[in-house]
């Protein structure tokens, strides 16, 4: 066995270990391992299956103090009922088509699942919460270092023009795709700059700004159009949230001409290809991989072919997360796969509105308005993209119902104090107080 794999291995039994003592420290590296996914680029490491190994520990740490996290640990598990829902599907929908591809994409989501419910689980303060969210701007920090220290780069030609486009980690890893990296970009441009509306500090508020805008140059180099709608369908959500809109419009246009000009030029250039989609190869692969889903749709209503079966009837994904869900999973997993987005959104929306009210928390207010942008990029950007199965779909709403739930427990302790405030005015304004 190799010297770095020894040294690999003994590292993840260590962190095993640390995560069984402090399962809260396991989480924020399962987030890492999530989201920054430095085993993408060490596919030798794979076999090691540190994931799962991380999890497991997590969830024998947090099961071994079930006194003190069991009752958060099964609201979480309720909470999240509507993706067990999607998994019991895909498990049905898997034993219909048994194949590895279906085996592996079950063994995969599994541990997804956990790590959306160890989530709920272990963060119920605040702080944690935040750690939480660190993790993910520092994860997204990671990819853009390793984007500009050792970029990978996808060629393409559309009509008579070529394109390079930067991703992360040749081969089949989910940074590998370019349109995962933009749409990754896309997610630590929004948290990033809603909690820009929280921190105060010049120092916070200058690695904010740092890290926005190194997001923005990968989003630029990886030359996503999907991901450019997405992006421009969460700036258009965070400006109609403005108060001052007008002054916020001014100041977007400046930051858009600036933006304009420093863009390369290859960005724009693809994205005027899109009245030409005739000559892109990219965009006719799509139209013919989707008429083999609609194909498989009508041939399989149900259950689909199969969690990641579709390669077995075409040459590539279908590019496009609903019909990924309906051709592999059935109609019936499209529809619980919208209703859980749906359900996201409508968590992040219900917890910022919760935190606009006396009271409300100034923390969850930043954070959920960049939650919701997070589901509501993964919704565009599935139109061009078959990421139905991927963590960055279930963590982002996971991270929805982690902030409702802390609005509303917010929102609660207000009425209590607001109740004793009350009664103690009564009290004292009652004549007979004191005798």
């Amino acid at each position: 066995m190799p010297f770095r794999i020894i040294v690999v291995l003994i590292g993840a039994i260590g962190s095993a270990i640390t995560a069984v003592v402090y399962p809260y420290v396991g989480l924020l590296m399962m987030v890492f391992l999530n989201f920054g996914r430095p085993q993408d680029d060490r596919p030798n490491l794979e076999p090691l299956h540190i994931p799962m190994m991380i999890t497991i520990a997590v969830l024998v740490g947090t099961l071994a103090r079930f006194g003190s996290t069991g009752r958060p640990l099964v609201a979480g598990v309720k909470r999240l009922w509507i993706v067990f829902a999607l998994f019991a599907l895909m498990c049905v929908s898997a034993l219909n088509h048994w194949t590895e591809l279906s085996k592996y994409r079950l063994d995969e989501f599994s541990t997804l699942l956990a790590f959306c419910v160890l989530t709920l689980g272990l963060v119920t303060t605040e702080k944690r919460l935040r750690g939480y969210m660190i993790m993910v701007l520092a994860s997204g920090a990671y990819n853009i270092l390793r984007a500009v220290r050792n970029p990978s780069h996808i060629q393409e030609s559309i009509g008579y023009e070529h394109f390079e486009r930067m991703s992360i980690a040749k081969g089949n890893t989910v940074f590998g795709n370019s349109n995962y990296l933009a749409l990754f970009m896309v997610i630590i441009i929004a948290v990033g700059l809603t909690l820009l509306g929280y921190y105060r500090a010049v120092w916070q508020r200058a690695l904010l700004l740092a890290l926005v805008g190194g997001a923005g140059y990968v989003f630029f180099r990886a030359n996503s159009r999907g991901a450019s709608i997405a992006l421009a369908m969460v700036m258009l959500f965070l400006w109609l949230l403005q108060k001052r809109k007008l002054k916020a419009a001014v100041i977007g246009l400046v930051i858009l001409a600036i933006v304009a000009l420093a863009a390369p030029s290859s960005y724009w250039d693809r994205l005027s290809t899109v009245t030409r989609y005739e000559q892109d190869e990219s965009a006719t692969s799509r139209l013919e991989l989707w008429d083999i889903a609609l194909q498989l749709i009508s041939e399989h209503p149900a259950l689909g072919v199969g969690p990641d079966n579709f390669s077995l009837y075409a040459p590539n994904t279908p590019h496009n997360a609903y019909l990924q869900m309906a051709s592999e999973v059935g109609l019936p997993a499209l529809l619980v796969y919208i209703v859980c987005l749906a359900t996201g959104l409508y968590s992040a929306w219900s917890a910022y509105r919760l935190s606009l009210r006396p009271g409300g928390n100034a923390y969850i207010r930043a954070a959920s308005q960049g939650a919701f942008c997070c589901v509501l990029a993964v919704m565009i950007q599935g139109f061009t993209t078959g990421l139905a199965h991927r963590e960055l779909v279930y963590v982002s709403v996971t991270i929805c119902y982690c902030m409702q739930g802390f609005a509303a427990r917010a929102r609660a302790e207000t009425q209590k104090q607001e109740i004793k405030s009350h009664d103690a005015l009564l009290e004292v304004a009652s004549p007979t107080a004191g005798v």
